[in-house]
């Protein structure tokens, strides 16, 4: 038509779009996470000492403290566990003694077997369930033994 002149369409609605489909995305990405990230069912009761007394002593057998202490630093245990100052989960510092304690008629080693592969199994109070579930899954027995020896190996005082 003569005398109308003709406009490129407004790229408003294009971003518009890509900012909402972005935005979405990153709900369902920290959904997703905080969801992996609670425990499942009510927590257990049952202390089975026995059940994990193999199992630790196997992942303990030749395990390395130092080995431990870089798997810590690649899975940013440290953040909740140091950086959160204690308001996230329960410090490192001190741990060993506090774990030997913390829920007869488990030892130490299988008190933190158990916090890093069924960590709703028992919560110490004054925490909520901020621990992953999935490093059952994701660790194999020997860095879970790893992990176990770095944290005994912090002791008070």
């Amino acid at each position: 038509m003569p005398g109308v002149k003709k406009t490129a369409p407004s790229p408003q609605p294009a971003l518009i779009l890509s900012a909402l489909l972005l935005g979405g995305a990153a709900i369902a990405f920290l959904g997703a996470f905080i969801f992996a990230s609670q425990p499942r069912g009510a927590p257990s009761s049952a202390i089975n000492a026995e059940l994990y007394a193999a199992t630790v002593a196997t992942a303990l057998a030749e395990a390395s403290p130092a080995a431990g202490e870089k798997l810590i630093a690649e899975y940013a245990c440290s953040a909740c566990h140091l950086a959160g100052e204690g308001r996230i989960a329960p410090l490192f510092p001190g741990i060993a003694d506090r774990a030997a304690d913390r829920r007869p008629p488990l030892s130490a080693e299988q008190y933190l077997y158990e916090s890093i592969v069924q960590p709703g199994a028992f919560l110490v109070p004054g925490y909520a369930g901020a621990m992953p579930i999935n490093y059952a899954n994701r660790l194999s027995p020997f860095e879970i033994g790893h992990i176990i020896a770095h944290l005994l190996s912090l002791k008070s005082g």
